[in-house]
């Protein structure tokens, strides 16, 4: 089996929720009709006969907007997938029935999906809710809904049960079959983008990290998989590349068992669909009336398709859907007391358990990574009709690390399933990984995890510190030393919650002198454990937190600042986290900087005004303005905000409820908002797909909003605002700069008026023959101009963008190949522009 170094180790099973599963997968319409037929499954016409119909799966549908008449169709889709499964959970379907994009008849997903869970033949791999479940044996998420699906209402559908839909109609029956399937888990959750020419398209077969259980049987024609494979990292060029190649198969011994050794065929066209490539079938190879033609992407009018077919039915088997579940709670710890051990597990087979086939496979070394013993093999026994087995691991002795798993086989498959599940880990193999204990005096401190709070409002008080804490042993206790002020508090212990995971406790003013605005807590965390050598944990492990103690400000009809007084004696009018005021390299002066870069992983950066702004009547004057940077990950084209596409985003928003909704002031934005950002951000792409060019001066460009355009803030509403940066779990960029801040500053003349002091702007000669100059002198650095000539029709003959801040602008156009007549020269700003005219004469 190896040695100890070459497996891996792990002390318990780990139970983890992703929500933020991929997109639904798409059924498109054929606009052709096909007039073929395939029948329901024998499982189906005989579904009174066989295996006792308790154990079958059980579907329970909520409708939205369902009309009555279409009930009887997805009903009869539901009882086909109910005659396939075996699931002692019940299968929770949210269906809706709306408009949809032209050409989709349908849409599905998982709403949420697991990894680590008790039974799972794979480790590290994300399981979608409805297979999770049915492995685990357990509801995970409670009676939400496991699948959403969504059906057009646009499309003339066949609402009969028959499977003869006429010429023009698309049979409802086959396409709510082939969104259950995807709810189920026919679903790669691949995801493709296109990012700049330089680099190339980038795919991925992740979420979080690991890969959807569908995925990890993708292999390429040659037969490599994709997952897990060095060659093919996630994300990476040379997947996309894969993606795009027609060359995909699902490789499974049981699909192919029933293919003649052909392997399932997926559908991967050259250019990438991101609603159906990866998660379907190939369309040619399983045509219209094919047995296997169900899931391809899409279906042709008079087409019914009343039957998953073979060959999904046996990716489901591959999955999941046919498992021997080892369900074994890891109880074992590490622990000072020399013992004899029980394992216990429960082993629950959608087939037959090959008799003598549960096993326990042990091994004891020294408590060190240097190599140990080769395994021991126990069988695991069980009662007459119970499924509970047992073994004992005899006592090992002190100082030693015992590691292990349990194997079981059914006799159908004839295949063995293992806890914990395997491992995807090089091109070619799994590994087993396993669980382990140590037994002997404890060296290993605690895990202490503790986000702290950048800032607490006086009007919060009092302060609720929140931490995680584990240990091998376990936790004795969670101390708090703090201060206020400088002068210490007595110390305290957070009070572990119910999880035994979580510990809890506040910083309150009754240990002393009220905490009032202005005051300054500093404060860290110590975790003890309960061995004999009370190891211990210091978070932070340096230093101490501060949580400055502050109070919102009197509202304000304005605020300007341009941040270049702001000085230890005089701080900075904002609160929050991930950004300060600071002045890096290549920038003139101070500014609101984020961190550079930014935290990726779902992470998000708040810098919060703590002077209220009165919201003005004339919505004329009610504007914010700002110059800024933004070098934030780029969203796909055409992505909306704030679709999951979108990516990473900065945004200002308001709250007129002292902070506890908040609305944007205008939409979200990235890179793709200015030509010069999205240029600067994909000029410098790494291996990891974030780009590491850096913000300057020059790349400082206007941004101007309105507190009234979104409709939430009224005249006289007391708004407190904020900049904040949100970061999905990709890419990530340099970040995010903000100065020369205006918000209802009505005191500021436009920059037409500022020219006229500044000596105006003069275009020479004029009239001319179409050869001239544009001159201008601006009274400080202005980015962001740009030179429009206009027509008397008003329309653009010319723009050209500036680059950089300019104080002075001499530009020489040469428009000799326009028509003769007179024309319009701006230079400006968007919004604000002075203007003059030229007559080009020939």
């Amino acid at each position: 089996m190896g040695t100890a170094r070459a497996q891996q180790l792990v002390s318990q099973a780990e139970l983890v929720l992703e929500s933020r599963p991929a997109k639904p997968v798409i059924c498109y319409a054929r606009n052709e009709d096909m007039h073929t037929y395939v029948a329901p499954p024998a499982q189906f016409l005989n579904r009174t006969a066989g295996r006792p119909t308790a154990d079958r799966a059980r579907i329970e549908v909520t409708y939205i907007g369902f009309p009555a008449d279409a009930r009887a169709a997805f009903q009869k889709a539901v009882d086909i997938w109910q005659s396939l499964l075996f699931s002692p959970v019940v299968i929770r379907v949210e269906a809706r029935w709306e408009a949809l994009d032209e050409g989709v008849l349908g849409a599905a997903g998982a709403t949420q999906i697991y990894r680590n869970l008790p039974g799972a033949p794979k480790s590290n791999i994300w399981y979608p809710v409805a297979l999770a479940e049915k492995i685990a044996g357990q509801e995970l998420n409670g009676t939400n809904a496991d699948i959403s699906a969504e059906f057009s209402s646009n499309f003339d559908w066949y609402l009969g049960l028959d499977g003869l839909p006429p010429a023009g109609k698309y049979d409802l029956v086959s396409v709510v079959l082939h969104e259950l399937g995807h709810g189920l888990g026919f679903v790669a959750a691949s995801s493709y983008t296109d990012p700049p020419p330089v680099t190339g398209p980038i795919a991925s077969l992740n979420s979080s990290g690991f890969p959807w259980v569908f995925s990890t049987y993708i292999e390429n024609g040659p037969g490599n998989r994709l997952a897990g494979n060095s060659r093919f990292p996630s994300p990476s060029l040379a997947l996309a590349d894969q993606f795009t190649s027609n060359d995909l198969y699902f490789g499974s011994p049981l699909v192919n068992a029933v293919t003649n050794g052909q392997r399932a065929r997926l559908y991967a066209p050259a250019k990438f669909d991101g609603g159906s490539s990866i998660s379907h079938l190939d369309e040619v190879s399983y045509r219209a009336g094919d047995p296997n033609s169900l899931m391809t992407p899409v279906l042709g009018r008079a087409e019914a398709i009343q039957s998953p077919g073979p060959i999904t039915l046996k990716m489901f088997d591959e999955m999941g859907w046919f498992n021997t579940a080892i369900r074994h709670n890891p109880s074992l710890r590490d622990t000072e007391t020399a013992q004899d051990f029980v394992v216990r597990a429960n082993v629950v087979s959608d087939g037959t358990i090959v008799p003598g086939s549960v096993r326990l496979y042990y091994r004891v070394d020294n408590g060190t990574d240097a190599p140990g013993a080769t395994d021991t093999v126990l069988p695991m026994t069980a009662a007459n009709g119970s499924t509970q087995y047992t073994a004992t691991i005899p006592n090992p002795g002190l100082g030693r690390r015992v590691s292990y798993y349990i194997s079981a086989a059914d006799v159908e498959t004839a295949r063995t399933y293992t806890a914990p599940g395997v491992l995807l880990s090089t091109e070619a193999t799994n590994t087993q990984p396993r669980y382990q204990f140590f037994v002997g005096p404890d060296v290993v401190p605690p895990v202490l995890v503790h986000q702290p709070s950048p800032f607490i409002f006086a009007s919060n008080l009092p302060l609720v510190l929140t931490a995680q804490a584990s240990d091998n042993i376990g936790i004795a206790s969670v101390a708090v030393e703090y201060s206020v002020n400088g002068i210490a508090r007595p110390t305290f212990n957070l009070t572990r919650q119910s999880d035994n995971i979580t510990y809890r406790g506040s910083i309150a003013s009754t240990a002393g002198a009220p905490i009032v605005a202005g005051d300054l807590i500093a404060y860290r965390l110590i975790a003890r454990d309960a061995s004999s050598n009370a190891n211990q944990t210091v978070n932070p492990t340096t230093d101490v937190y501060r949580v400055p103690v502050v109070s919102i400000k009197a509202p304000q009809a304005s605020y300007v600042n341009n941040f270049n007084a702001i000085t230890a004696a005089t701080p900075p009018d904002f609160v929050g986290n991930g950004f300060s005021i600071a002045q890096p390299a290549g920038f003139n002066d101070l500014a609101i900087h984020s961190a550079h870069p930014y935290p990726d992983a779902n992470n998000t950066l708040i810098y919060q005004l703590l002077t209220p702004i009165i919201v003005e009547a004339d919505p004329a004057k009610s504007t914010l303005t700002f110059d800024e940077v933004v070098l934030v990950e780029p969203g796909s084209d055409g992505a909306p905000f704030p679709s999951a596409d979108f990516f990473d985003y900065v945004i200002v928003e308001g709250s007129t409820d002292g902070g506890q909704t908040w609305n944007p002031v205008a939409d979200g934005y990235d890179s793709r908002d200015k030509e010069e950002w999205l240029a600067a951000y994909n000029s410098a792409i790494n291996e990891e797909q974030n780009s590491t060019a850096v913000g300057t001066q020059a790349l400082f460009l206007p941004r101007a909003m309105n507190l009234r355009d979104n409709g939430y803030f009224l005249a006289g509403d007391v708004v407190r605002l904020r900049f904040r940066l949100f970061a999905d779990p990709a890419a990530h960029g340099w970040g995010w700069a903000i100065d020369n801040l205006r918000i209802q500053d009505n005191t500021v003349t436009s920059l037409a008026s500022e020219l006229k002091k500044t000596g105006g702007l003069n275009v020479y000669p004029n009239p001319s023959e179409g050869r001239f100059t544009v001159q201008a002198r601006f009274a400080k650095p202005t980015a962001g101009l740009q030179i429009i000539v206009r027509n008397t029709l008003g329309q653009v003959v010319l723009r050209q963008l500036l680059a950089g801040a300019q104080t002075e602008l001499k530009q020489a156009l040469d428009l000799s190949a326009l028509s003769a007549g007179m024309y319009m020269v701006s230079v400006g700003v968007e919004g604000d522009a002075a203007v003059r005219k030229v007559l080009i004469t020939k």
